[in-house]
């Protein structure tokens, strides 16, 4: 196994937001499952889901999340030495996220900023990233994760409507003369790659109006081609398996434990799903961070979302705390890091009311 290690580098602060709409999963589900929602709801553990009206983008999320984040940790325009977005569902196919960012909030022209799409196991990924840029510049990195996948999912798939969901966030990695040591390893097997994907719209199957029409499949679900499609079991057997023998390896390689390790910060694929890994990885579920149960599954942004959700009722403010992320699913892929959460860093959720006012508009 192959391990990437960082140090001299540390997290100022966390902000995530949820867009406008609720949505309470009992009485959305009943139109597709009848007397089974209940069923169904008690199956994922997800009781209520977010999602953005349509327009609202995943770098209006992040933006306001860094807005957020810029101000509450007391950081200047100056000071940032790079943007990385982690997002599969960026504003436009071109131009990238990052760009849109930096440019919002008034950042040099000369430092590097781009996209990553990775969809579930994003964070981790993203967080390595920004950590390099930070320690090789000696400049604050400014990590955003978000993603609107209600854009391309149909409200007739009964594989992604009981869970998926919309979110945003901001994460500021900062340069720092404490010496405490991250560690990061990822997972790739895109033999599975059609387990979870969206068919058309790409290069590879340019976008046709037969793509924009919903078709019906045996299931009794309805999708278009450019919606997400899932194999709900596939990506089961995918987590029960092959992550969670990997993420054992993992703590193993390092010689950490559930023992030695204060708490883990799973991907809310669904509350089932991360119920059996963390009982896999001998952490009590107390110990386990949660939100999807009330903010839904949105992706790789479900680590960050988690955490500034979670972190007053789960943050040791007493001392730096050893926490463990992971995400997993689109590629097939995984990741994973052993982190530390600084208990004085700036954590906040927030809720998305409606768009900002955009350059050049009134």
């Amino acid at each position: 196994m192959q391990v990437f290690k960082i140090d001299g580098v540390r997290i100022d602060g966390v902000v995530a937001c949820v867009p406008e709409r609720r949505i309470d999963n009992e009485t959305s589900l009943k139109e597709m499952y009848g007397d089974d929602a209940k069923l169904i709801i008690e199956s994922t553990g997800i009781r209520t889901r977010y999602l953005a009206n349509s327009g609202t983008s995943s770098s209006d999320l992040c933006l306001m999340c860094a807005k957020d984040l810029l101000k509450g940790a007391g950081t200047a325009q100056e000071e940032i030495g790079a943007v990385v977005f982690v997002t599969f569902t960026p504003d436009r196919l071109m131009p990238f996220n990052a760009a849109l960012i930096a440019e919002k909030l008034g950042l040099s022209k000369e430092i590097p900023a781009f996209d990553v799409s990775l969809a579930c196991s994003g964070y981790a990924y993203g967080l390595y990233l920004a950590a390099t840029f930070a320690k090789a510049s000696g400049k604050k990195a400014l990590l955003l994760d978000g993603d609107i996948q209600s854009a391309y999912m149909s409200g007739f798939d009964k594989s992604t409507v009981p869970v998926m969901a919309d979110a945003g966030s901001a994460t500021l990695i900062s340069p720092s003369e404490d010496k405490a040591e991250w560690k990061f390893a990822f997972y790739t097997d895109g033999s599975g790659s059609e387990s979870l994907m969206i068919p058309d719209g790409g290069s590879a199957r340019p976008p046709e109006a037969g793509h924009y029409e919903l078709r019906e499949f045996p299931d009794g679900s309805k999708r278009r081609g450019v919606d997400v499609y899932m194999d709900g079991f596939a990506i089961f057997r995918f987590v029960a398996s092959d992550v969670s023998n990997w993420l054992q390896r993992f703590l193993d390689e390092l010689g950490e434990s559930a023992a030695t390790i204060d708490s883990f910060v799973p991907h809310q694929a669904n509350m089932y799903m991360i119920k059996k890994l963390a009982r896999k990885l001998k952490f009590e579920w107390e110990r386990t961070w949660q939100s999807g149960a009330e903010l839904g599954n949105s992706a790789s942004a479900t680590v960050p979302v988690t955490i500034a959700f979670d972190f007053d009722s789960k943050l040791d403010r007493t001392k730096m705390n050893k926490v463990l992320i992971s995400g997993f699913g689109g590629g097939l892929s995984a990741s994973a890091g052993v982190i530390t959460l600084e208990p004085q860093a700036y954590y906040k959720f927030l809720h998305y009311e409606g768009k900002e006012t955009r350059m050049g508009e009134v």
